[in-house]
């Protein structure tokens, strides 16, 4: 393994030659932004003294175990905001692709081992993965509620990104990227993350969006996210924490505050409302404005966007609720979240998830569209030249129950879909599947078009054309119009 040594206008960093890669660790592209500045917007880095080593991960609101849970995480810190680059040896004026992690706004890393760098860049592409402040650090309006002592606007975590972004476009060319060819992409949070990069203006910081089963919804108003900073400041007055403590103390009692909202309605608990994220973006009118969705009838950028076929198994097949679950049952549920009149036609809709009087995966695959189907449509919808996409190959896990679960694509995208536990989440023909993803993914990255060999992707257009993703690759009719347009005219929220 072989070092090396890139200036560029930010400063000069260490490296590391792999396989043919060059390897960049833990680049700050922020000052630290904890203590007096826990709450204030990221300031860029002006001094450097890069070891290249993975720098630390954003405070975990997230804290139980599950599929998703990483160990390899380095050690949680507010000096978090930093980014990690992949390059081949010799690179020039290759396309450049920002991976935005998911976590709903509350984990996730950008050193997380299923986000292995080598895989991609090995394609021709620059890669850059990208940490970001998450849970009551970056999604947490204070400063109405705090009278200014805390100035955060609930949007710190989505201009840590765009920070990033900025910082990538003024130094990548000197890694071998083409600062006028990038790409955002992000899974879940990370794919909200990436459409709400688009809704605060593009401003040619980036020329391409992929959004991966996340549309542009997971949002705030001012007075929700009022009230919800208000709720916190009344937890940390229950554990007799100041407003001006909040600056002095150790972030991880900040942190038990946030996990113990986590779970909170804010409802009045007369009808369903959305899975609570409480730590989320904010129409604040100033960096994301209560018209942020007209950016995507803008043309000059390129989107592509799609979702895995079964979304919602990731939490249906965990949770007791769906086990055998019954018409009754079911029916109060969806009484919550529809109009009752609409409530027959939804279940005639779904009829083909009934199995042996077991409604669960039918309750699931309604939830799998109102939480990702539609809000991805959404978008594709508004923009007229984006690409789309439904991945379909089915999980091994627990007797096939997941499906095509959340996240699902992951392994494959990154190229870890042989090594453990990746391996086990992973369909027979893992390496033809993984194999379409990435050619389709850089191909979208280097053109902005996502067809590969002798497949022509159709674009989405007025047609609704989804390429469904498997083993193989085609062009299909979107296949749930008819369910997206009836749980949105059903939808009681």
């Amino acid at each position: 393994m072989n070092s090396i040594l890139t200036k560029s206008p930010a400063g000069s960093f260490l490296g590391t030659t792999s396989n043919s890669i060059n390897f960049y660790y833990g680049i700050s592209y922020a000052e630290p932004s904890g203590g007096k500045e826990r709450w204030s917007l990221a300031k860029k880095k002006k001094e450097y003294k890069h070891r290249n080593i993975k720098g630390p991960s954003s405070f975990q609101t997230f804290f139980e175990k599950s599929m998703l849970f990483d160990p390899t995480h380095p050690e949680p810190g507010e000096d978090c905001l930093s980014l990690n680059i992949a390059s081949p040896e010799n690179a020039a004026d290759l396309p450049v692709m920002i991976w935005i992690h998911g976590g709903a706004y509350l984990t996730g890393s950008a050193n997380g081992a299923i986000y292995d760098m080598e895989s991609l860049a090995s394609k021709g592409v620059i890669l850059v993965t990208i940490n970001y402040r998450l849970g009551p650090f970056g999604f947490l309006k204070l400063d109405e509620v705090t009278n200014g002592i805390i100035p955060s606007t609930g949007n710190e975590g989505l201009l840590d990104q765009r920070l990033a972004i900025q910082w990538v476009k003024e130094n990548i060319e000197a890694f071998g990227g083409n600062p006028e060819n990038i790409t955002i992409f992000g899974e879940s949070a990370g794919s909200w993350s990436c459409a709400l990069q688009v809704g605060m203006g593009i401003n040619g910081d980036f020329q391409k969006a992929i959004c991966q089963s996340g549309g542009a919804d997971a949002v705030k108003t001012i007075e929700e996210a009022n009230k919800w900073g208000e709720l916190f400041i009344s937890r940390c007055h229950d554990e007799g924490i100041s407003i001006k403590d909040l600056l002095d103390i150790d972030p991880n009692k900040i942190i038990n505050i946030a996990r113990l909202m986590r779970h909170i309605e804010l409802s009045d608990g007369s009808k369903w409302i959305m899975p609570e994220i409480g730590f989320a973006p904010v129409i604040d009118n100033h960096h994301l404005h209560e018209d942020y969705m007209n950016n995507f009838q803008n043309n000059d950028f390129g989107l592509m966007a799609g979702i895995t076929l079964d979304e919602y198994r990731l939490w249906s097949a965990f949770h007791p609720f769906y086990k055998n679950l019954s018409k009754e049952n079911l029916i109060k549920r969806l009484k919550k979240i529809f109009k009752e009149e609409y409530i027959d036609n939804i279940i005639s809709l779904y009829s083909e998830y009934i199995s042996k009087d077991n409604y669960g995966h039918l309750l699931s695959a309604v939830m799998t569209d109102i939480t990702f189907g539609t809000p991805v449509e959404d978008i594709l919808l508004l923009h007229k030249n984006a690409f789309a996409y439904i991945f379909t190959p089915q999980s091994p896990l627990i007797k096939g129950e997941l499906g095509a679960f959340h996240s699902s694509e992951l392994p494959y995208l990154f190229g870890v879909q042989n090594k453990p536990p990746y391996k086990k989440w992973s369909s027979d023909d893992r390496d033809a599947v993984a194999s379409i993803m990435q050619e389709a993914w850089v191909n979208f990255a280097k053109t902005g078009n996502p067809s590969i060999n002798n497949f022509e992707w159709k674009p989405f257009n007025k047609d609704e054309n989804y390429a469904l993703i498997g083993s193989s690759i085609k062009n299909i009719k979107s296949p749930f119009k008819e369910r997206y347009r009836a749980v949105n005219d059903a939808k009681n929220f």
